[in-house]
């Protein structure tokens, strides 16, 4: 293959109930931005943060079927991160901030969340050197 070929980014696509709601809660809970906005009533939507694109699709889309699917997401600056998302009652938590060790020297400080359809996301910030400690309050 070319040196040219390049890949810029992957973003996953959900399928959802509705979603302006999906498009709702992505934007309060985890701070993303419209890109994309389509069909009255909307079937299919763009949100990003950054380089992290997340496409949603209504269940009526070329989804139909399908059952909720998850997505990895590294940050920068998960404390920040989590003490938004902590503020978020009605976030259903998969698990909290911790500090993990997934083998071969791979550590992560994470946490995974549902949204409103149970897909779910795993927000990680790779773990340098020391093991640091960063816990949820939860």
């Amino acid at each position: 293959m070319s040196q040219e070929l390049r890949f810029n980014h992957v973003g996953p696509q959900f399928k959802v109930k509705d979603v302006a709601d999906a498009v709702a809660f992505y934007s309060t809970a985890l701070g993303f931005e419209v890109d994309y906005f389509s069909g009255d009533p909307p079937s299919y939507a763009v949100v990003f943060r950054d380089e992290v694109y997340v496409h949603l699709c209504s269940g009526d889309d070329w989804a139909k079927g399908l059952g909720p699917s998850a997505a990895f997401i590294a940050v920068k600056g998960i404390a920040e991160l989590w003490e938004h998302v902590e503020e978020f009652a009605d976030i259903e938590m998969i698990y909290p901030l911790d500090d993990r060790d997934y083998g071969d020297e791979v550590r992560f400080s994470d946490f995974a969340i549902a949204d409103l359809d149970g897909n779910i996301l795993r927000i990680g910030e790779p773990i340098k050197g020391e093991r640091r400690t960063i816990k949820s309050k939860k």
